[in-house]
């Protein structure tokens, strides 16, 4: 005899329905991208959409995530979450998480403290189960 767990929900009850726990109650799942953002003065400075080139003594970029439902349109009041994989880098703390606007978009920005020469930076923005990544080389 196997053993099954079901929740009811308040109409679900009223109309002697039930279903598999957890299931009225799962959390969406979003496409997540981020992107870095350099100046147009310096556009070899960008290496990927989601990876941008420092130049040394600087230290800061910033990661815009974008944030859209499974059918692709965006997602507006999701909070992003950022981090990275630096001792010495730190996303600006006001920012952190950042909610996404009516184009389901959020920014933040990477400070650096001593960055060096071919040092690389994984960050990632996550929403809920959903994340993505991108990274930051300098020269």
């Amino acid at each position: 005899m196997s053993r099954h767990t079901y929740a009811i929900g308040a109409t679900a009850a009223a109309l002697g329905l039930l279903w598999p726990a957890g299931a009225a109650n799962a959390a969406p799942t979003y496409d997540v991208t981020v992107t870095c953002t350099v100046p147009k003065r310096q556009p070899e400075r960008q290496l990927a959409p989601n990876h941008c080139l420092n130049y040394l003594p600087d230290g800061t970029q910033t990661y815009i995530a974008k944030v859209a439902d499974s059918n692709g349109r965006p997602v507006a009041g999701v909070k992003v979450y950022w981090s990275d994989d630096s001792a010495s880098a730190k996303f600006r703390v006001r920012k952190n998480p950042c909610t996404t606007g009516s184009d389901g978009r959020c920014s933040n920005e990477l400070v650096v403290r001593n960055p060096r020469r071919d040092m690389v930076i994984r960050v990632t923005g996550t929403v809920g189960s959903s994340s993505a990544v991108g990274y930051l080389s300098f020269s």
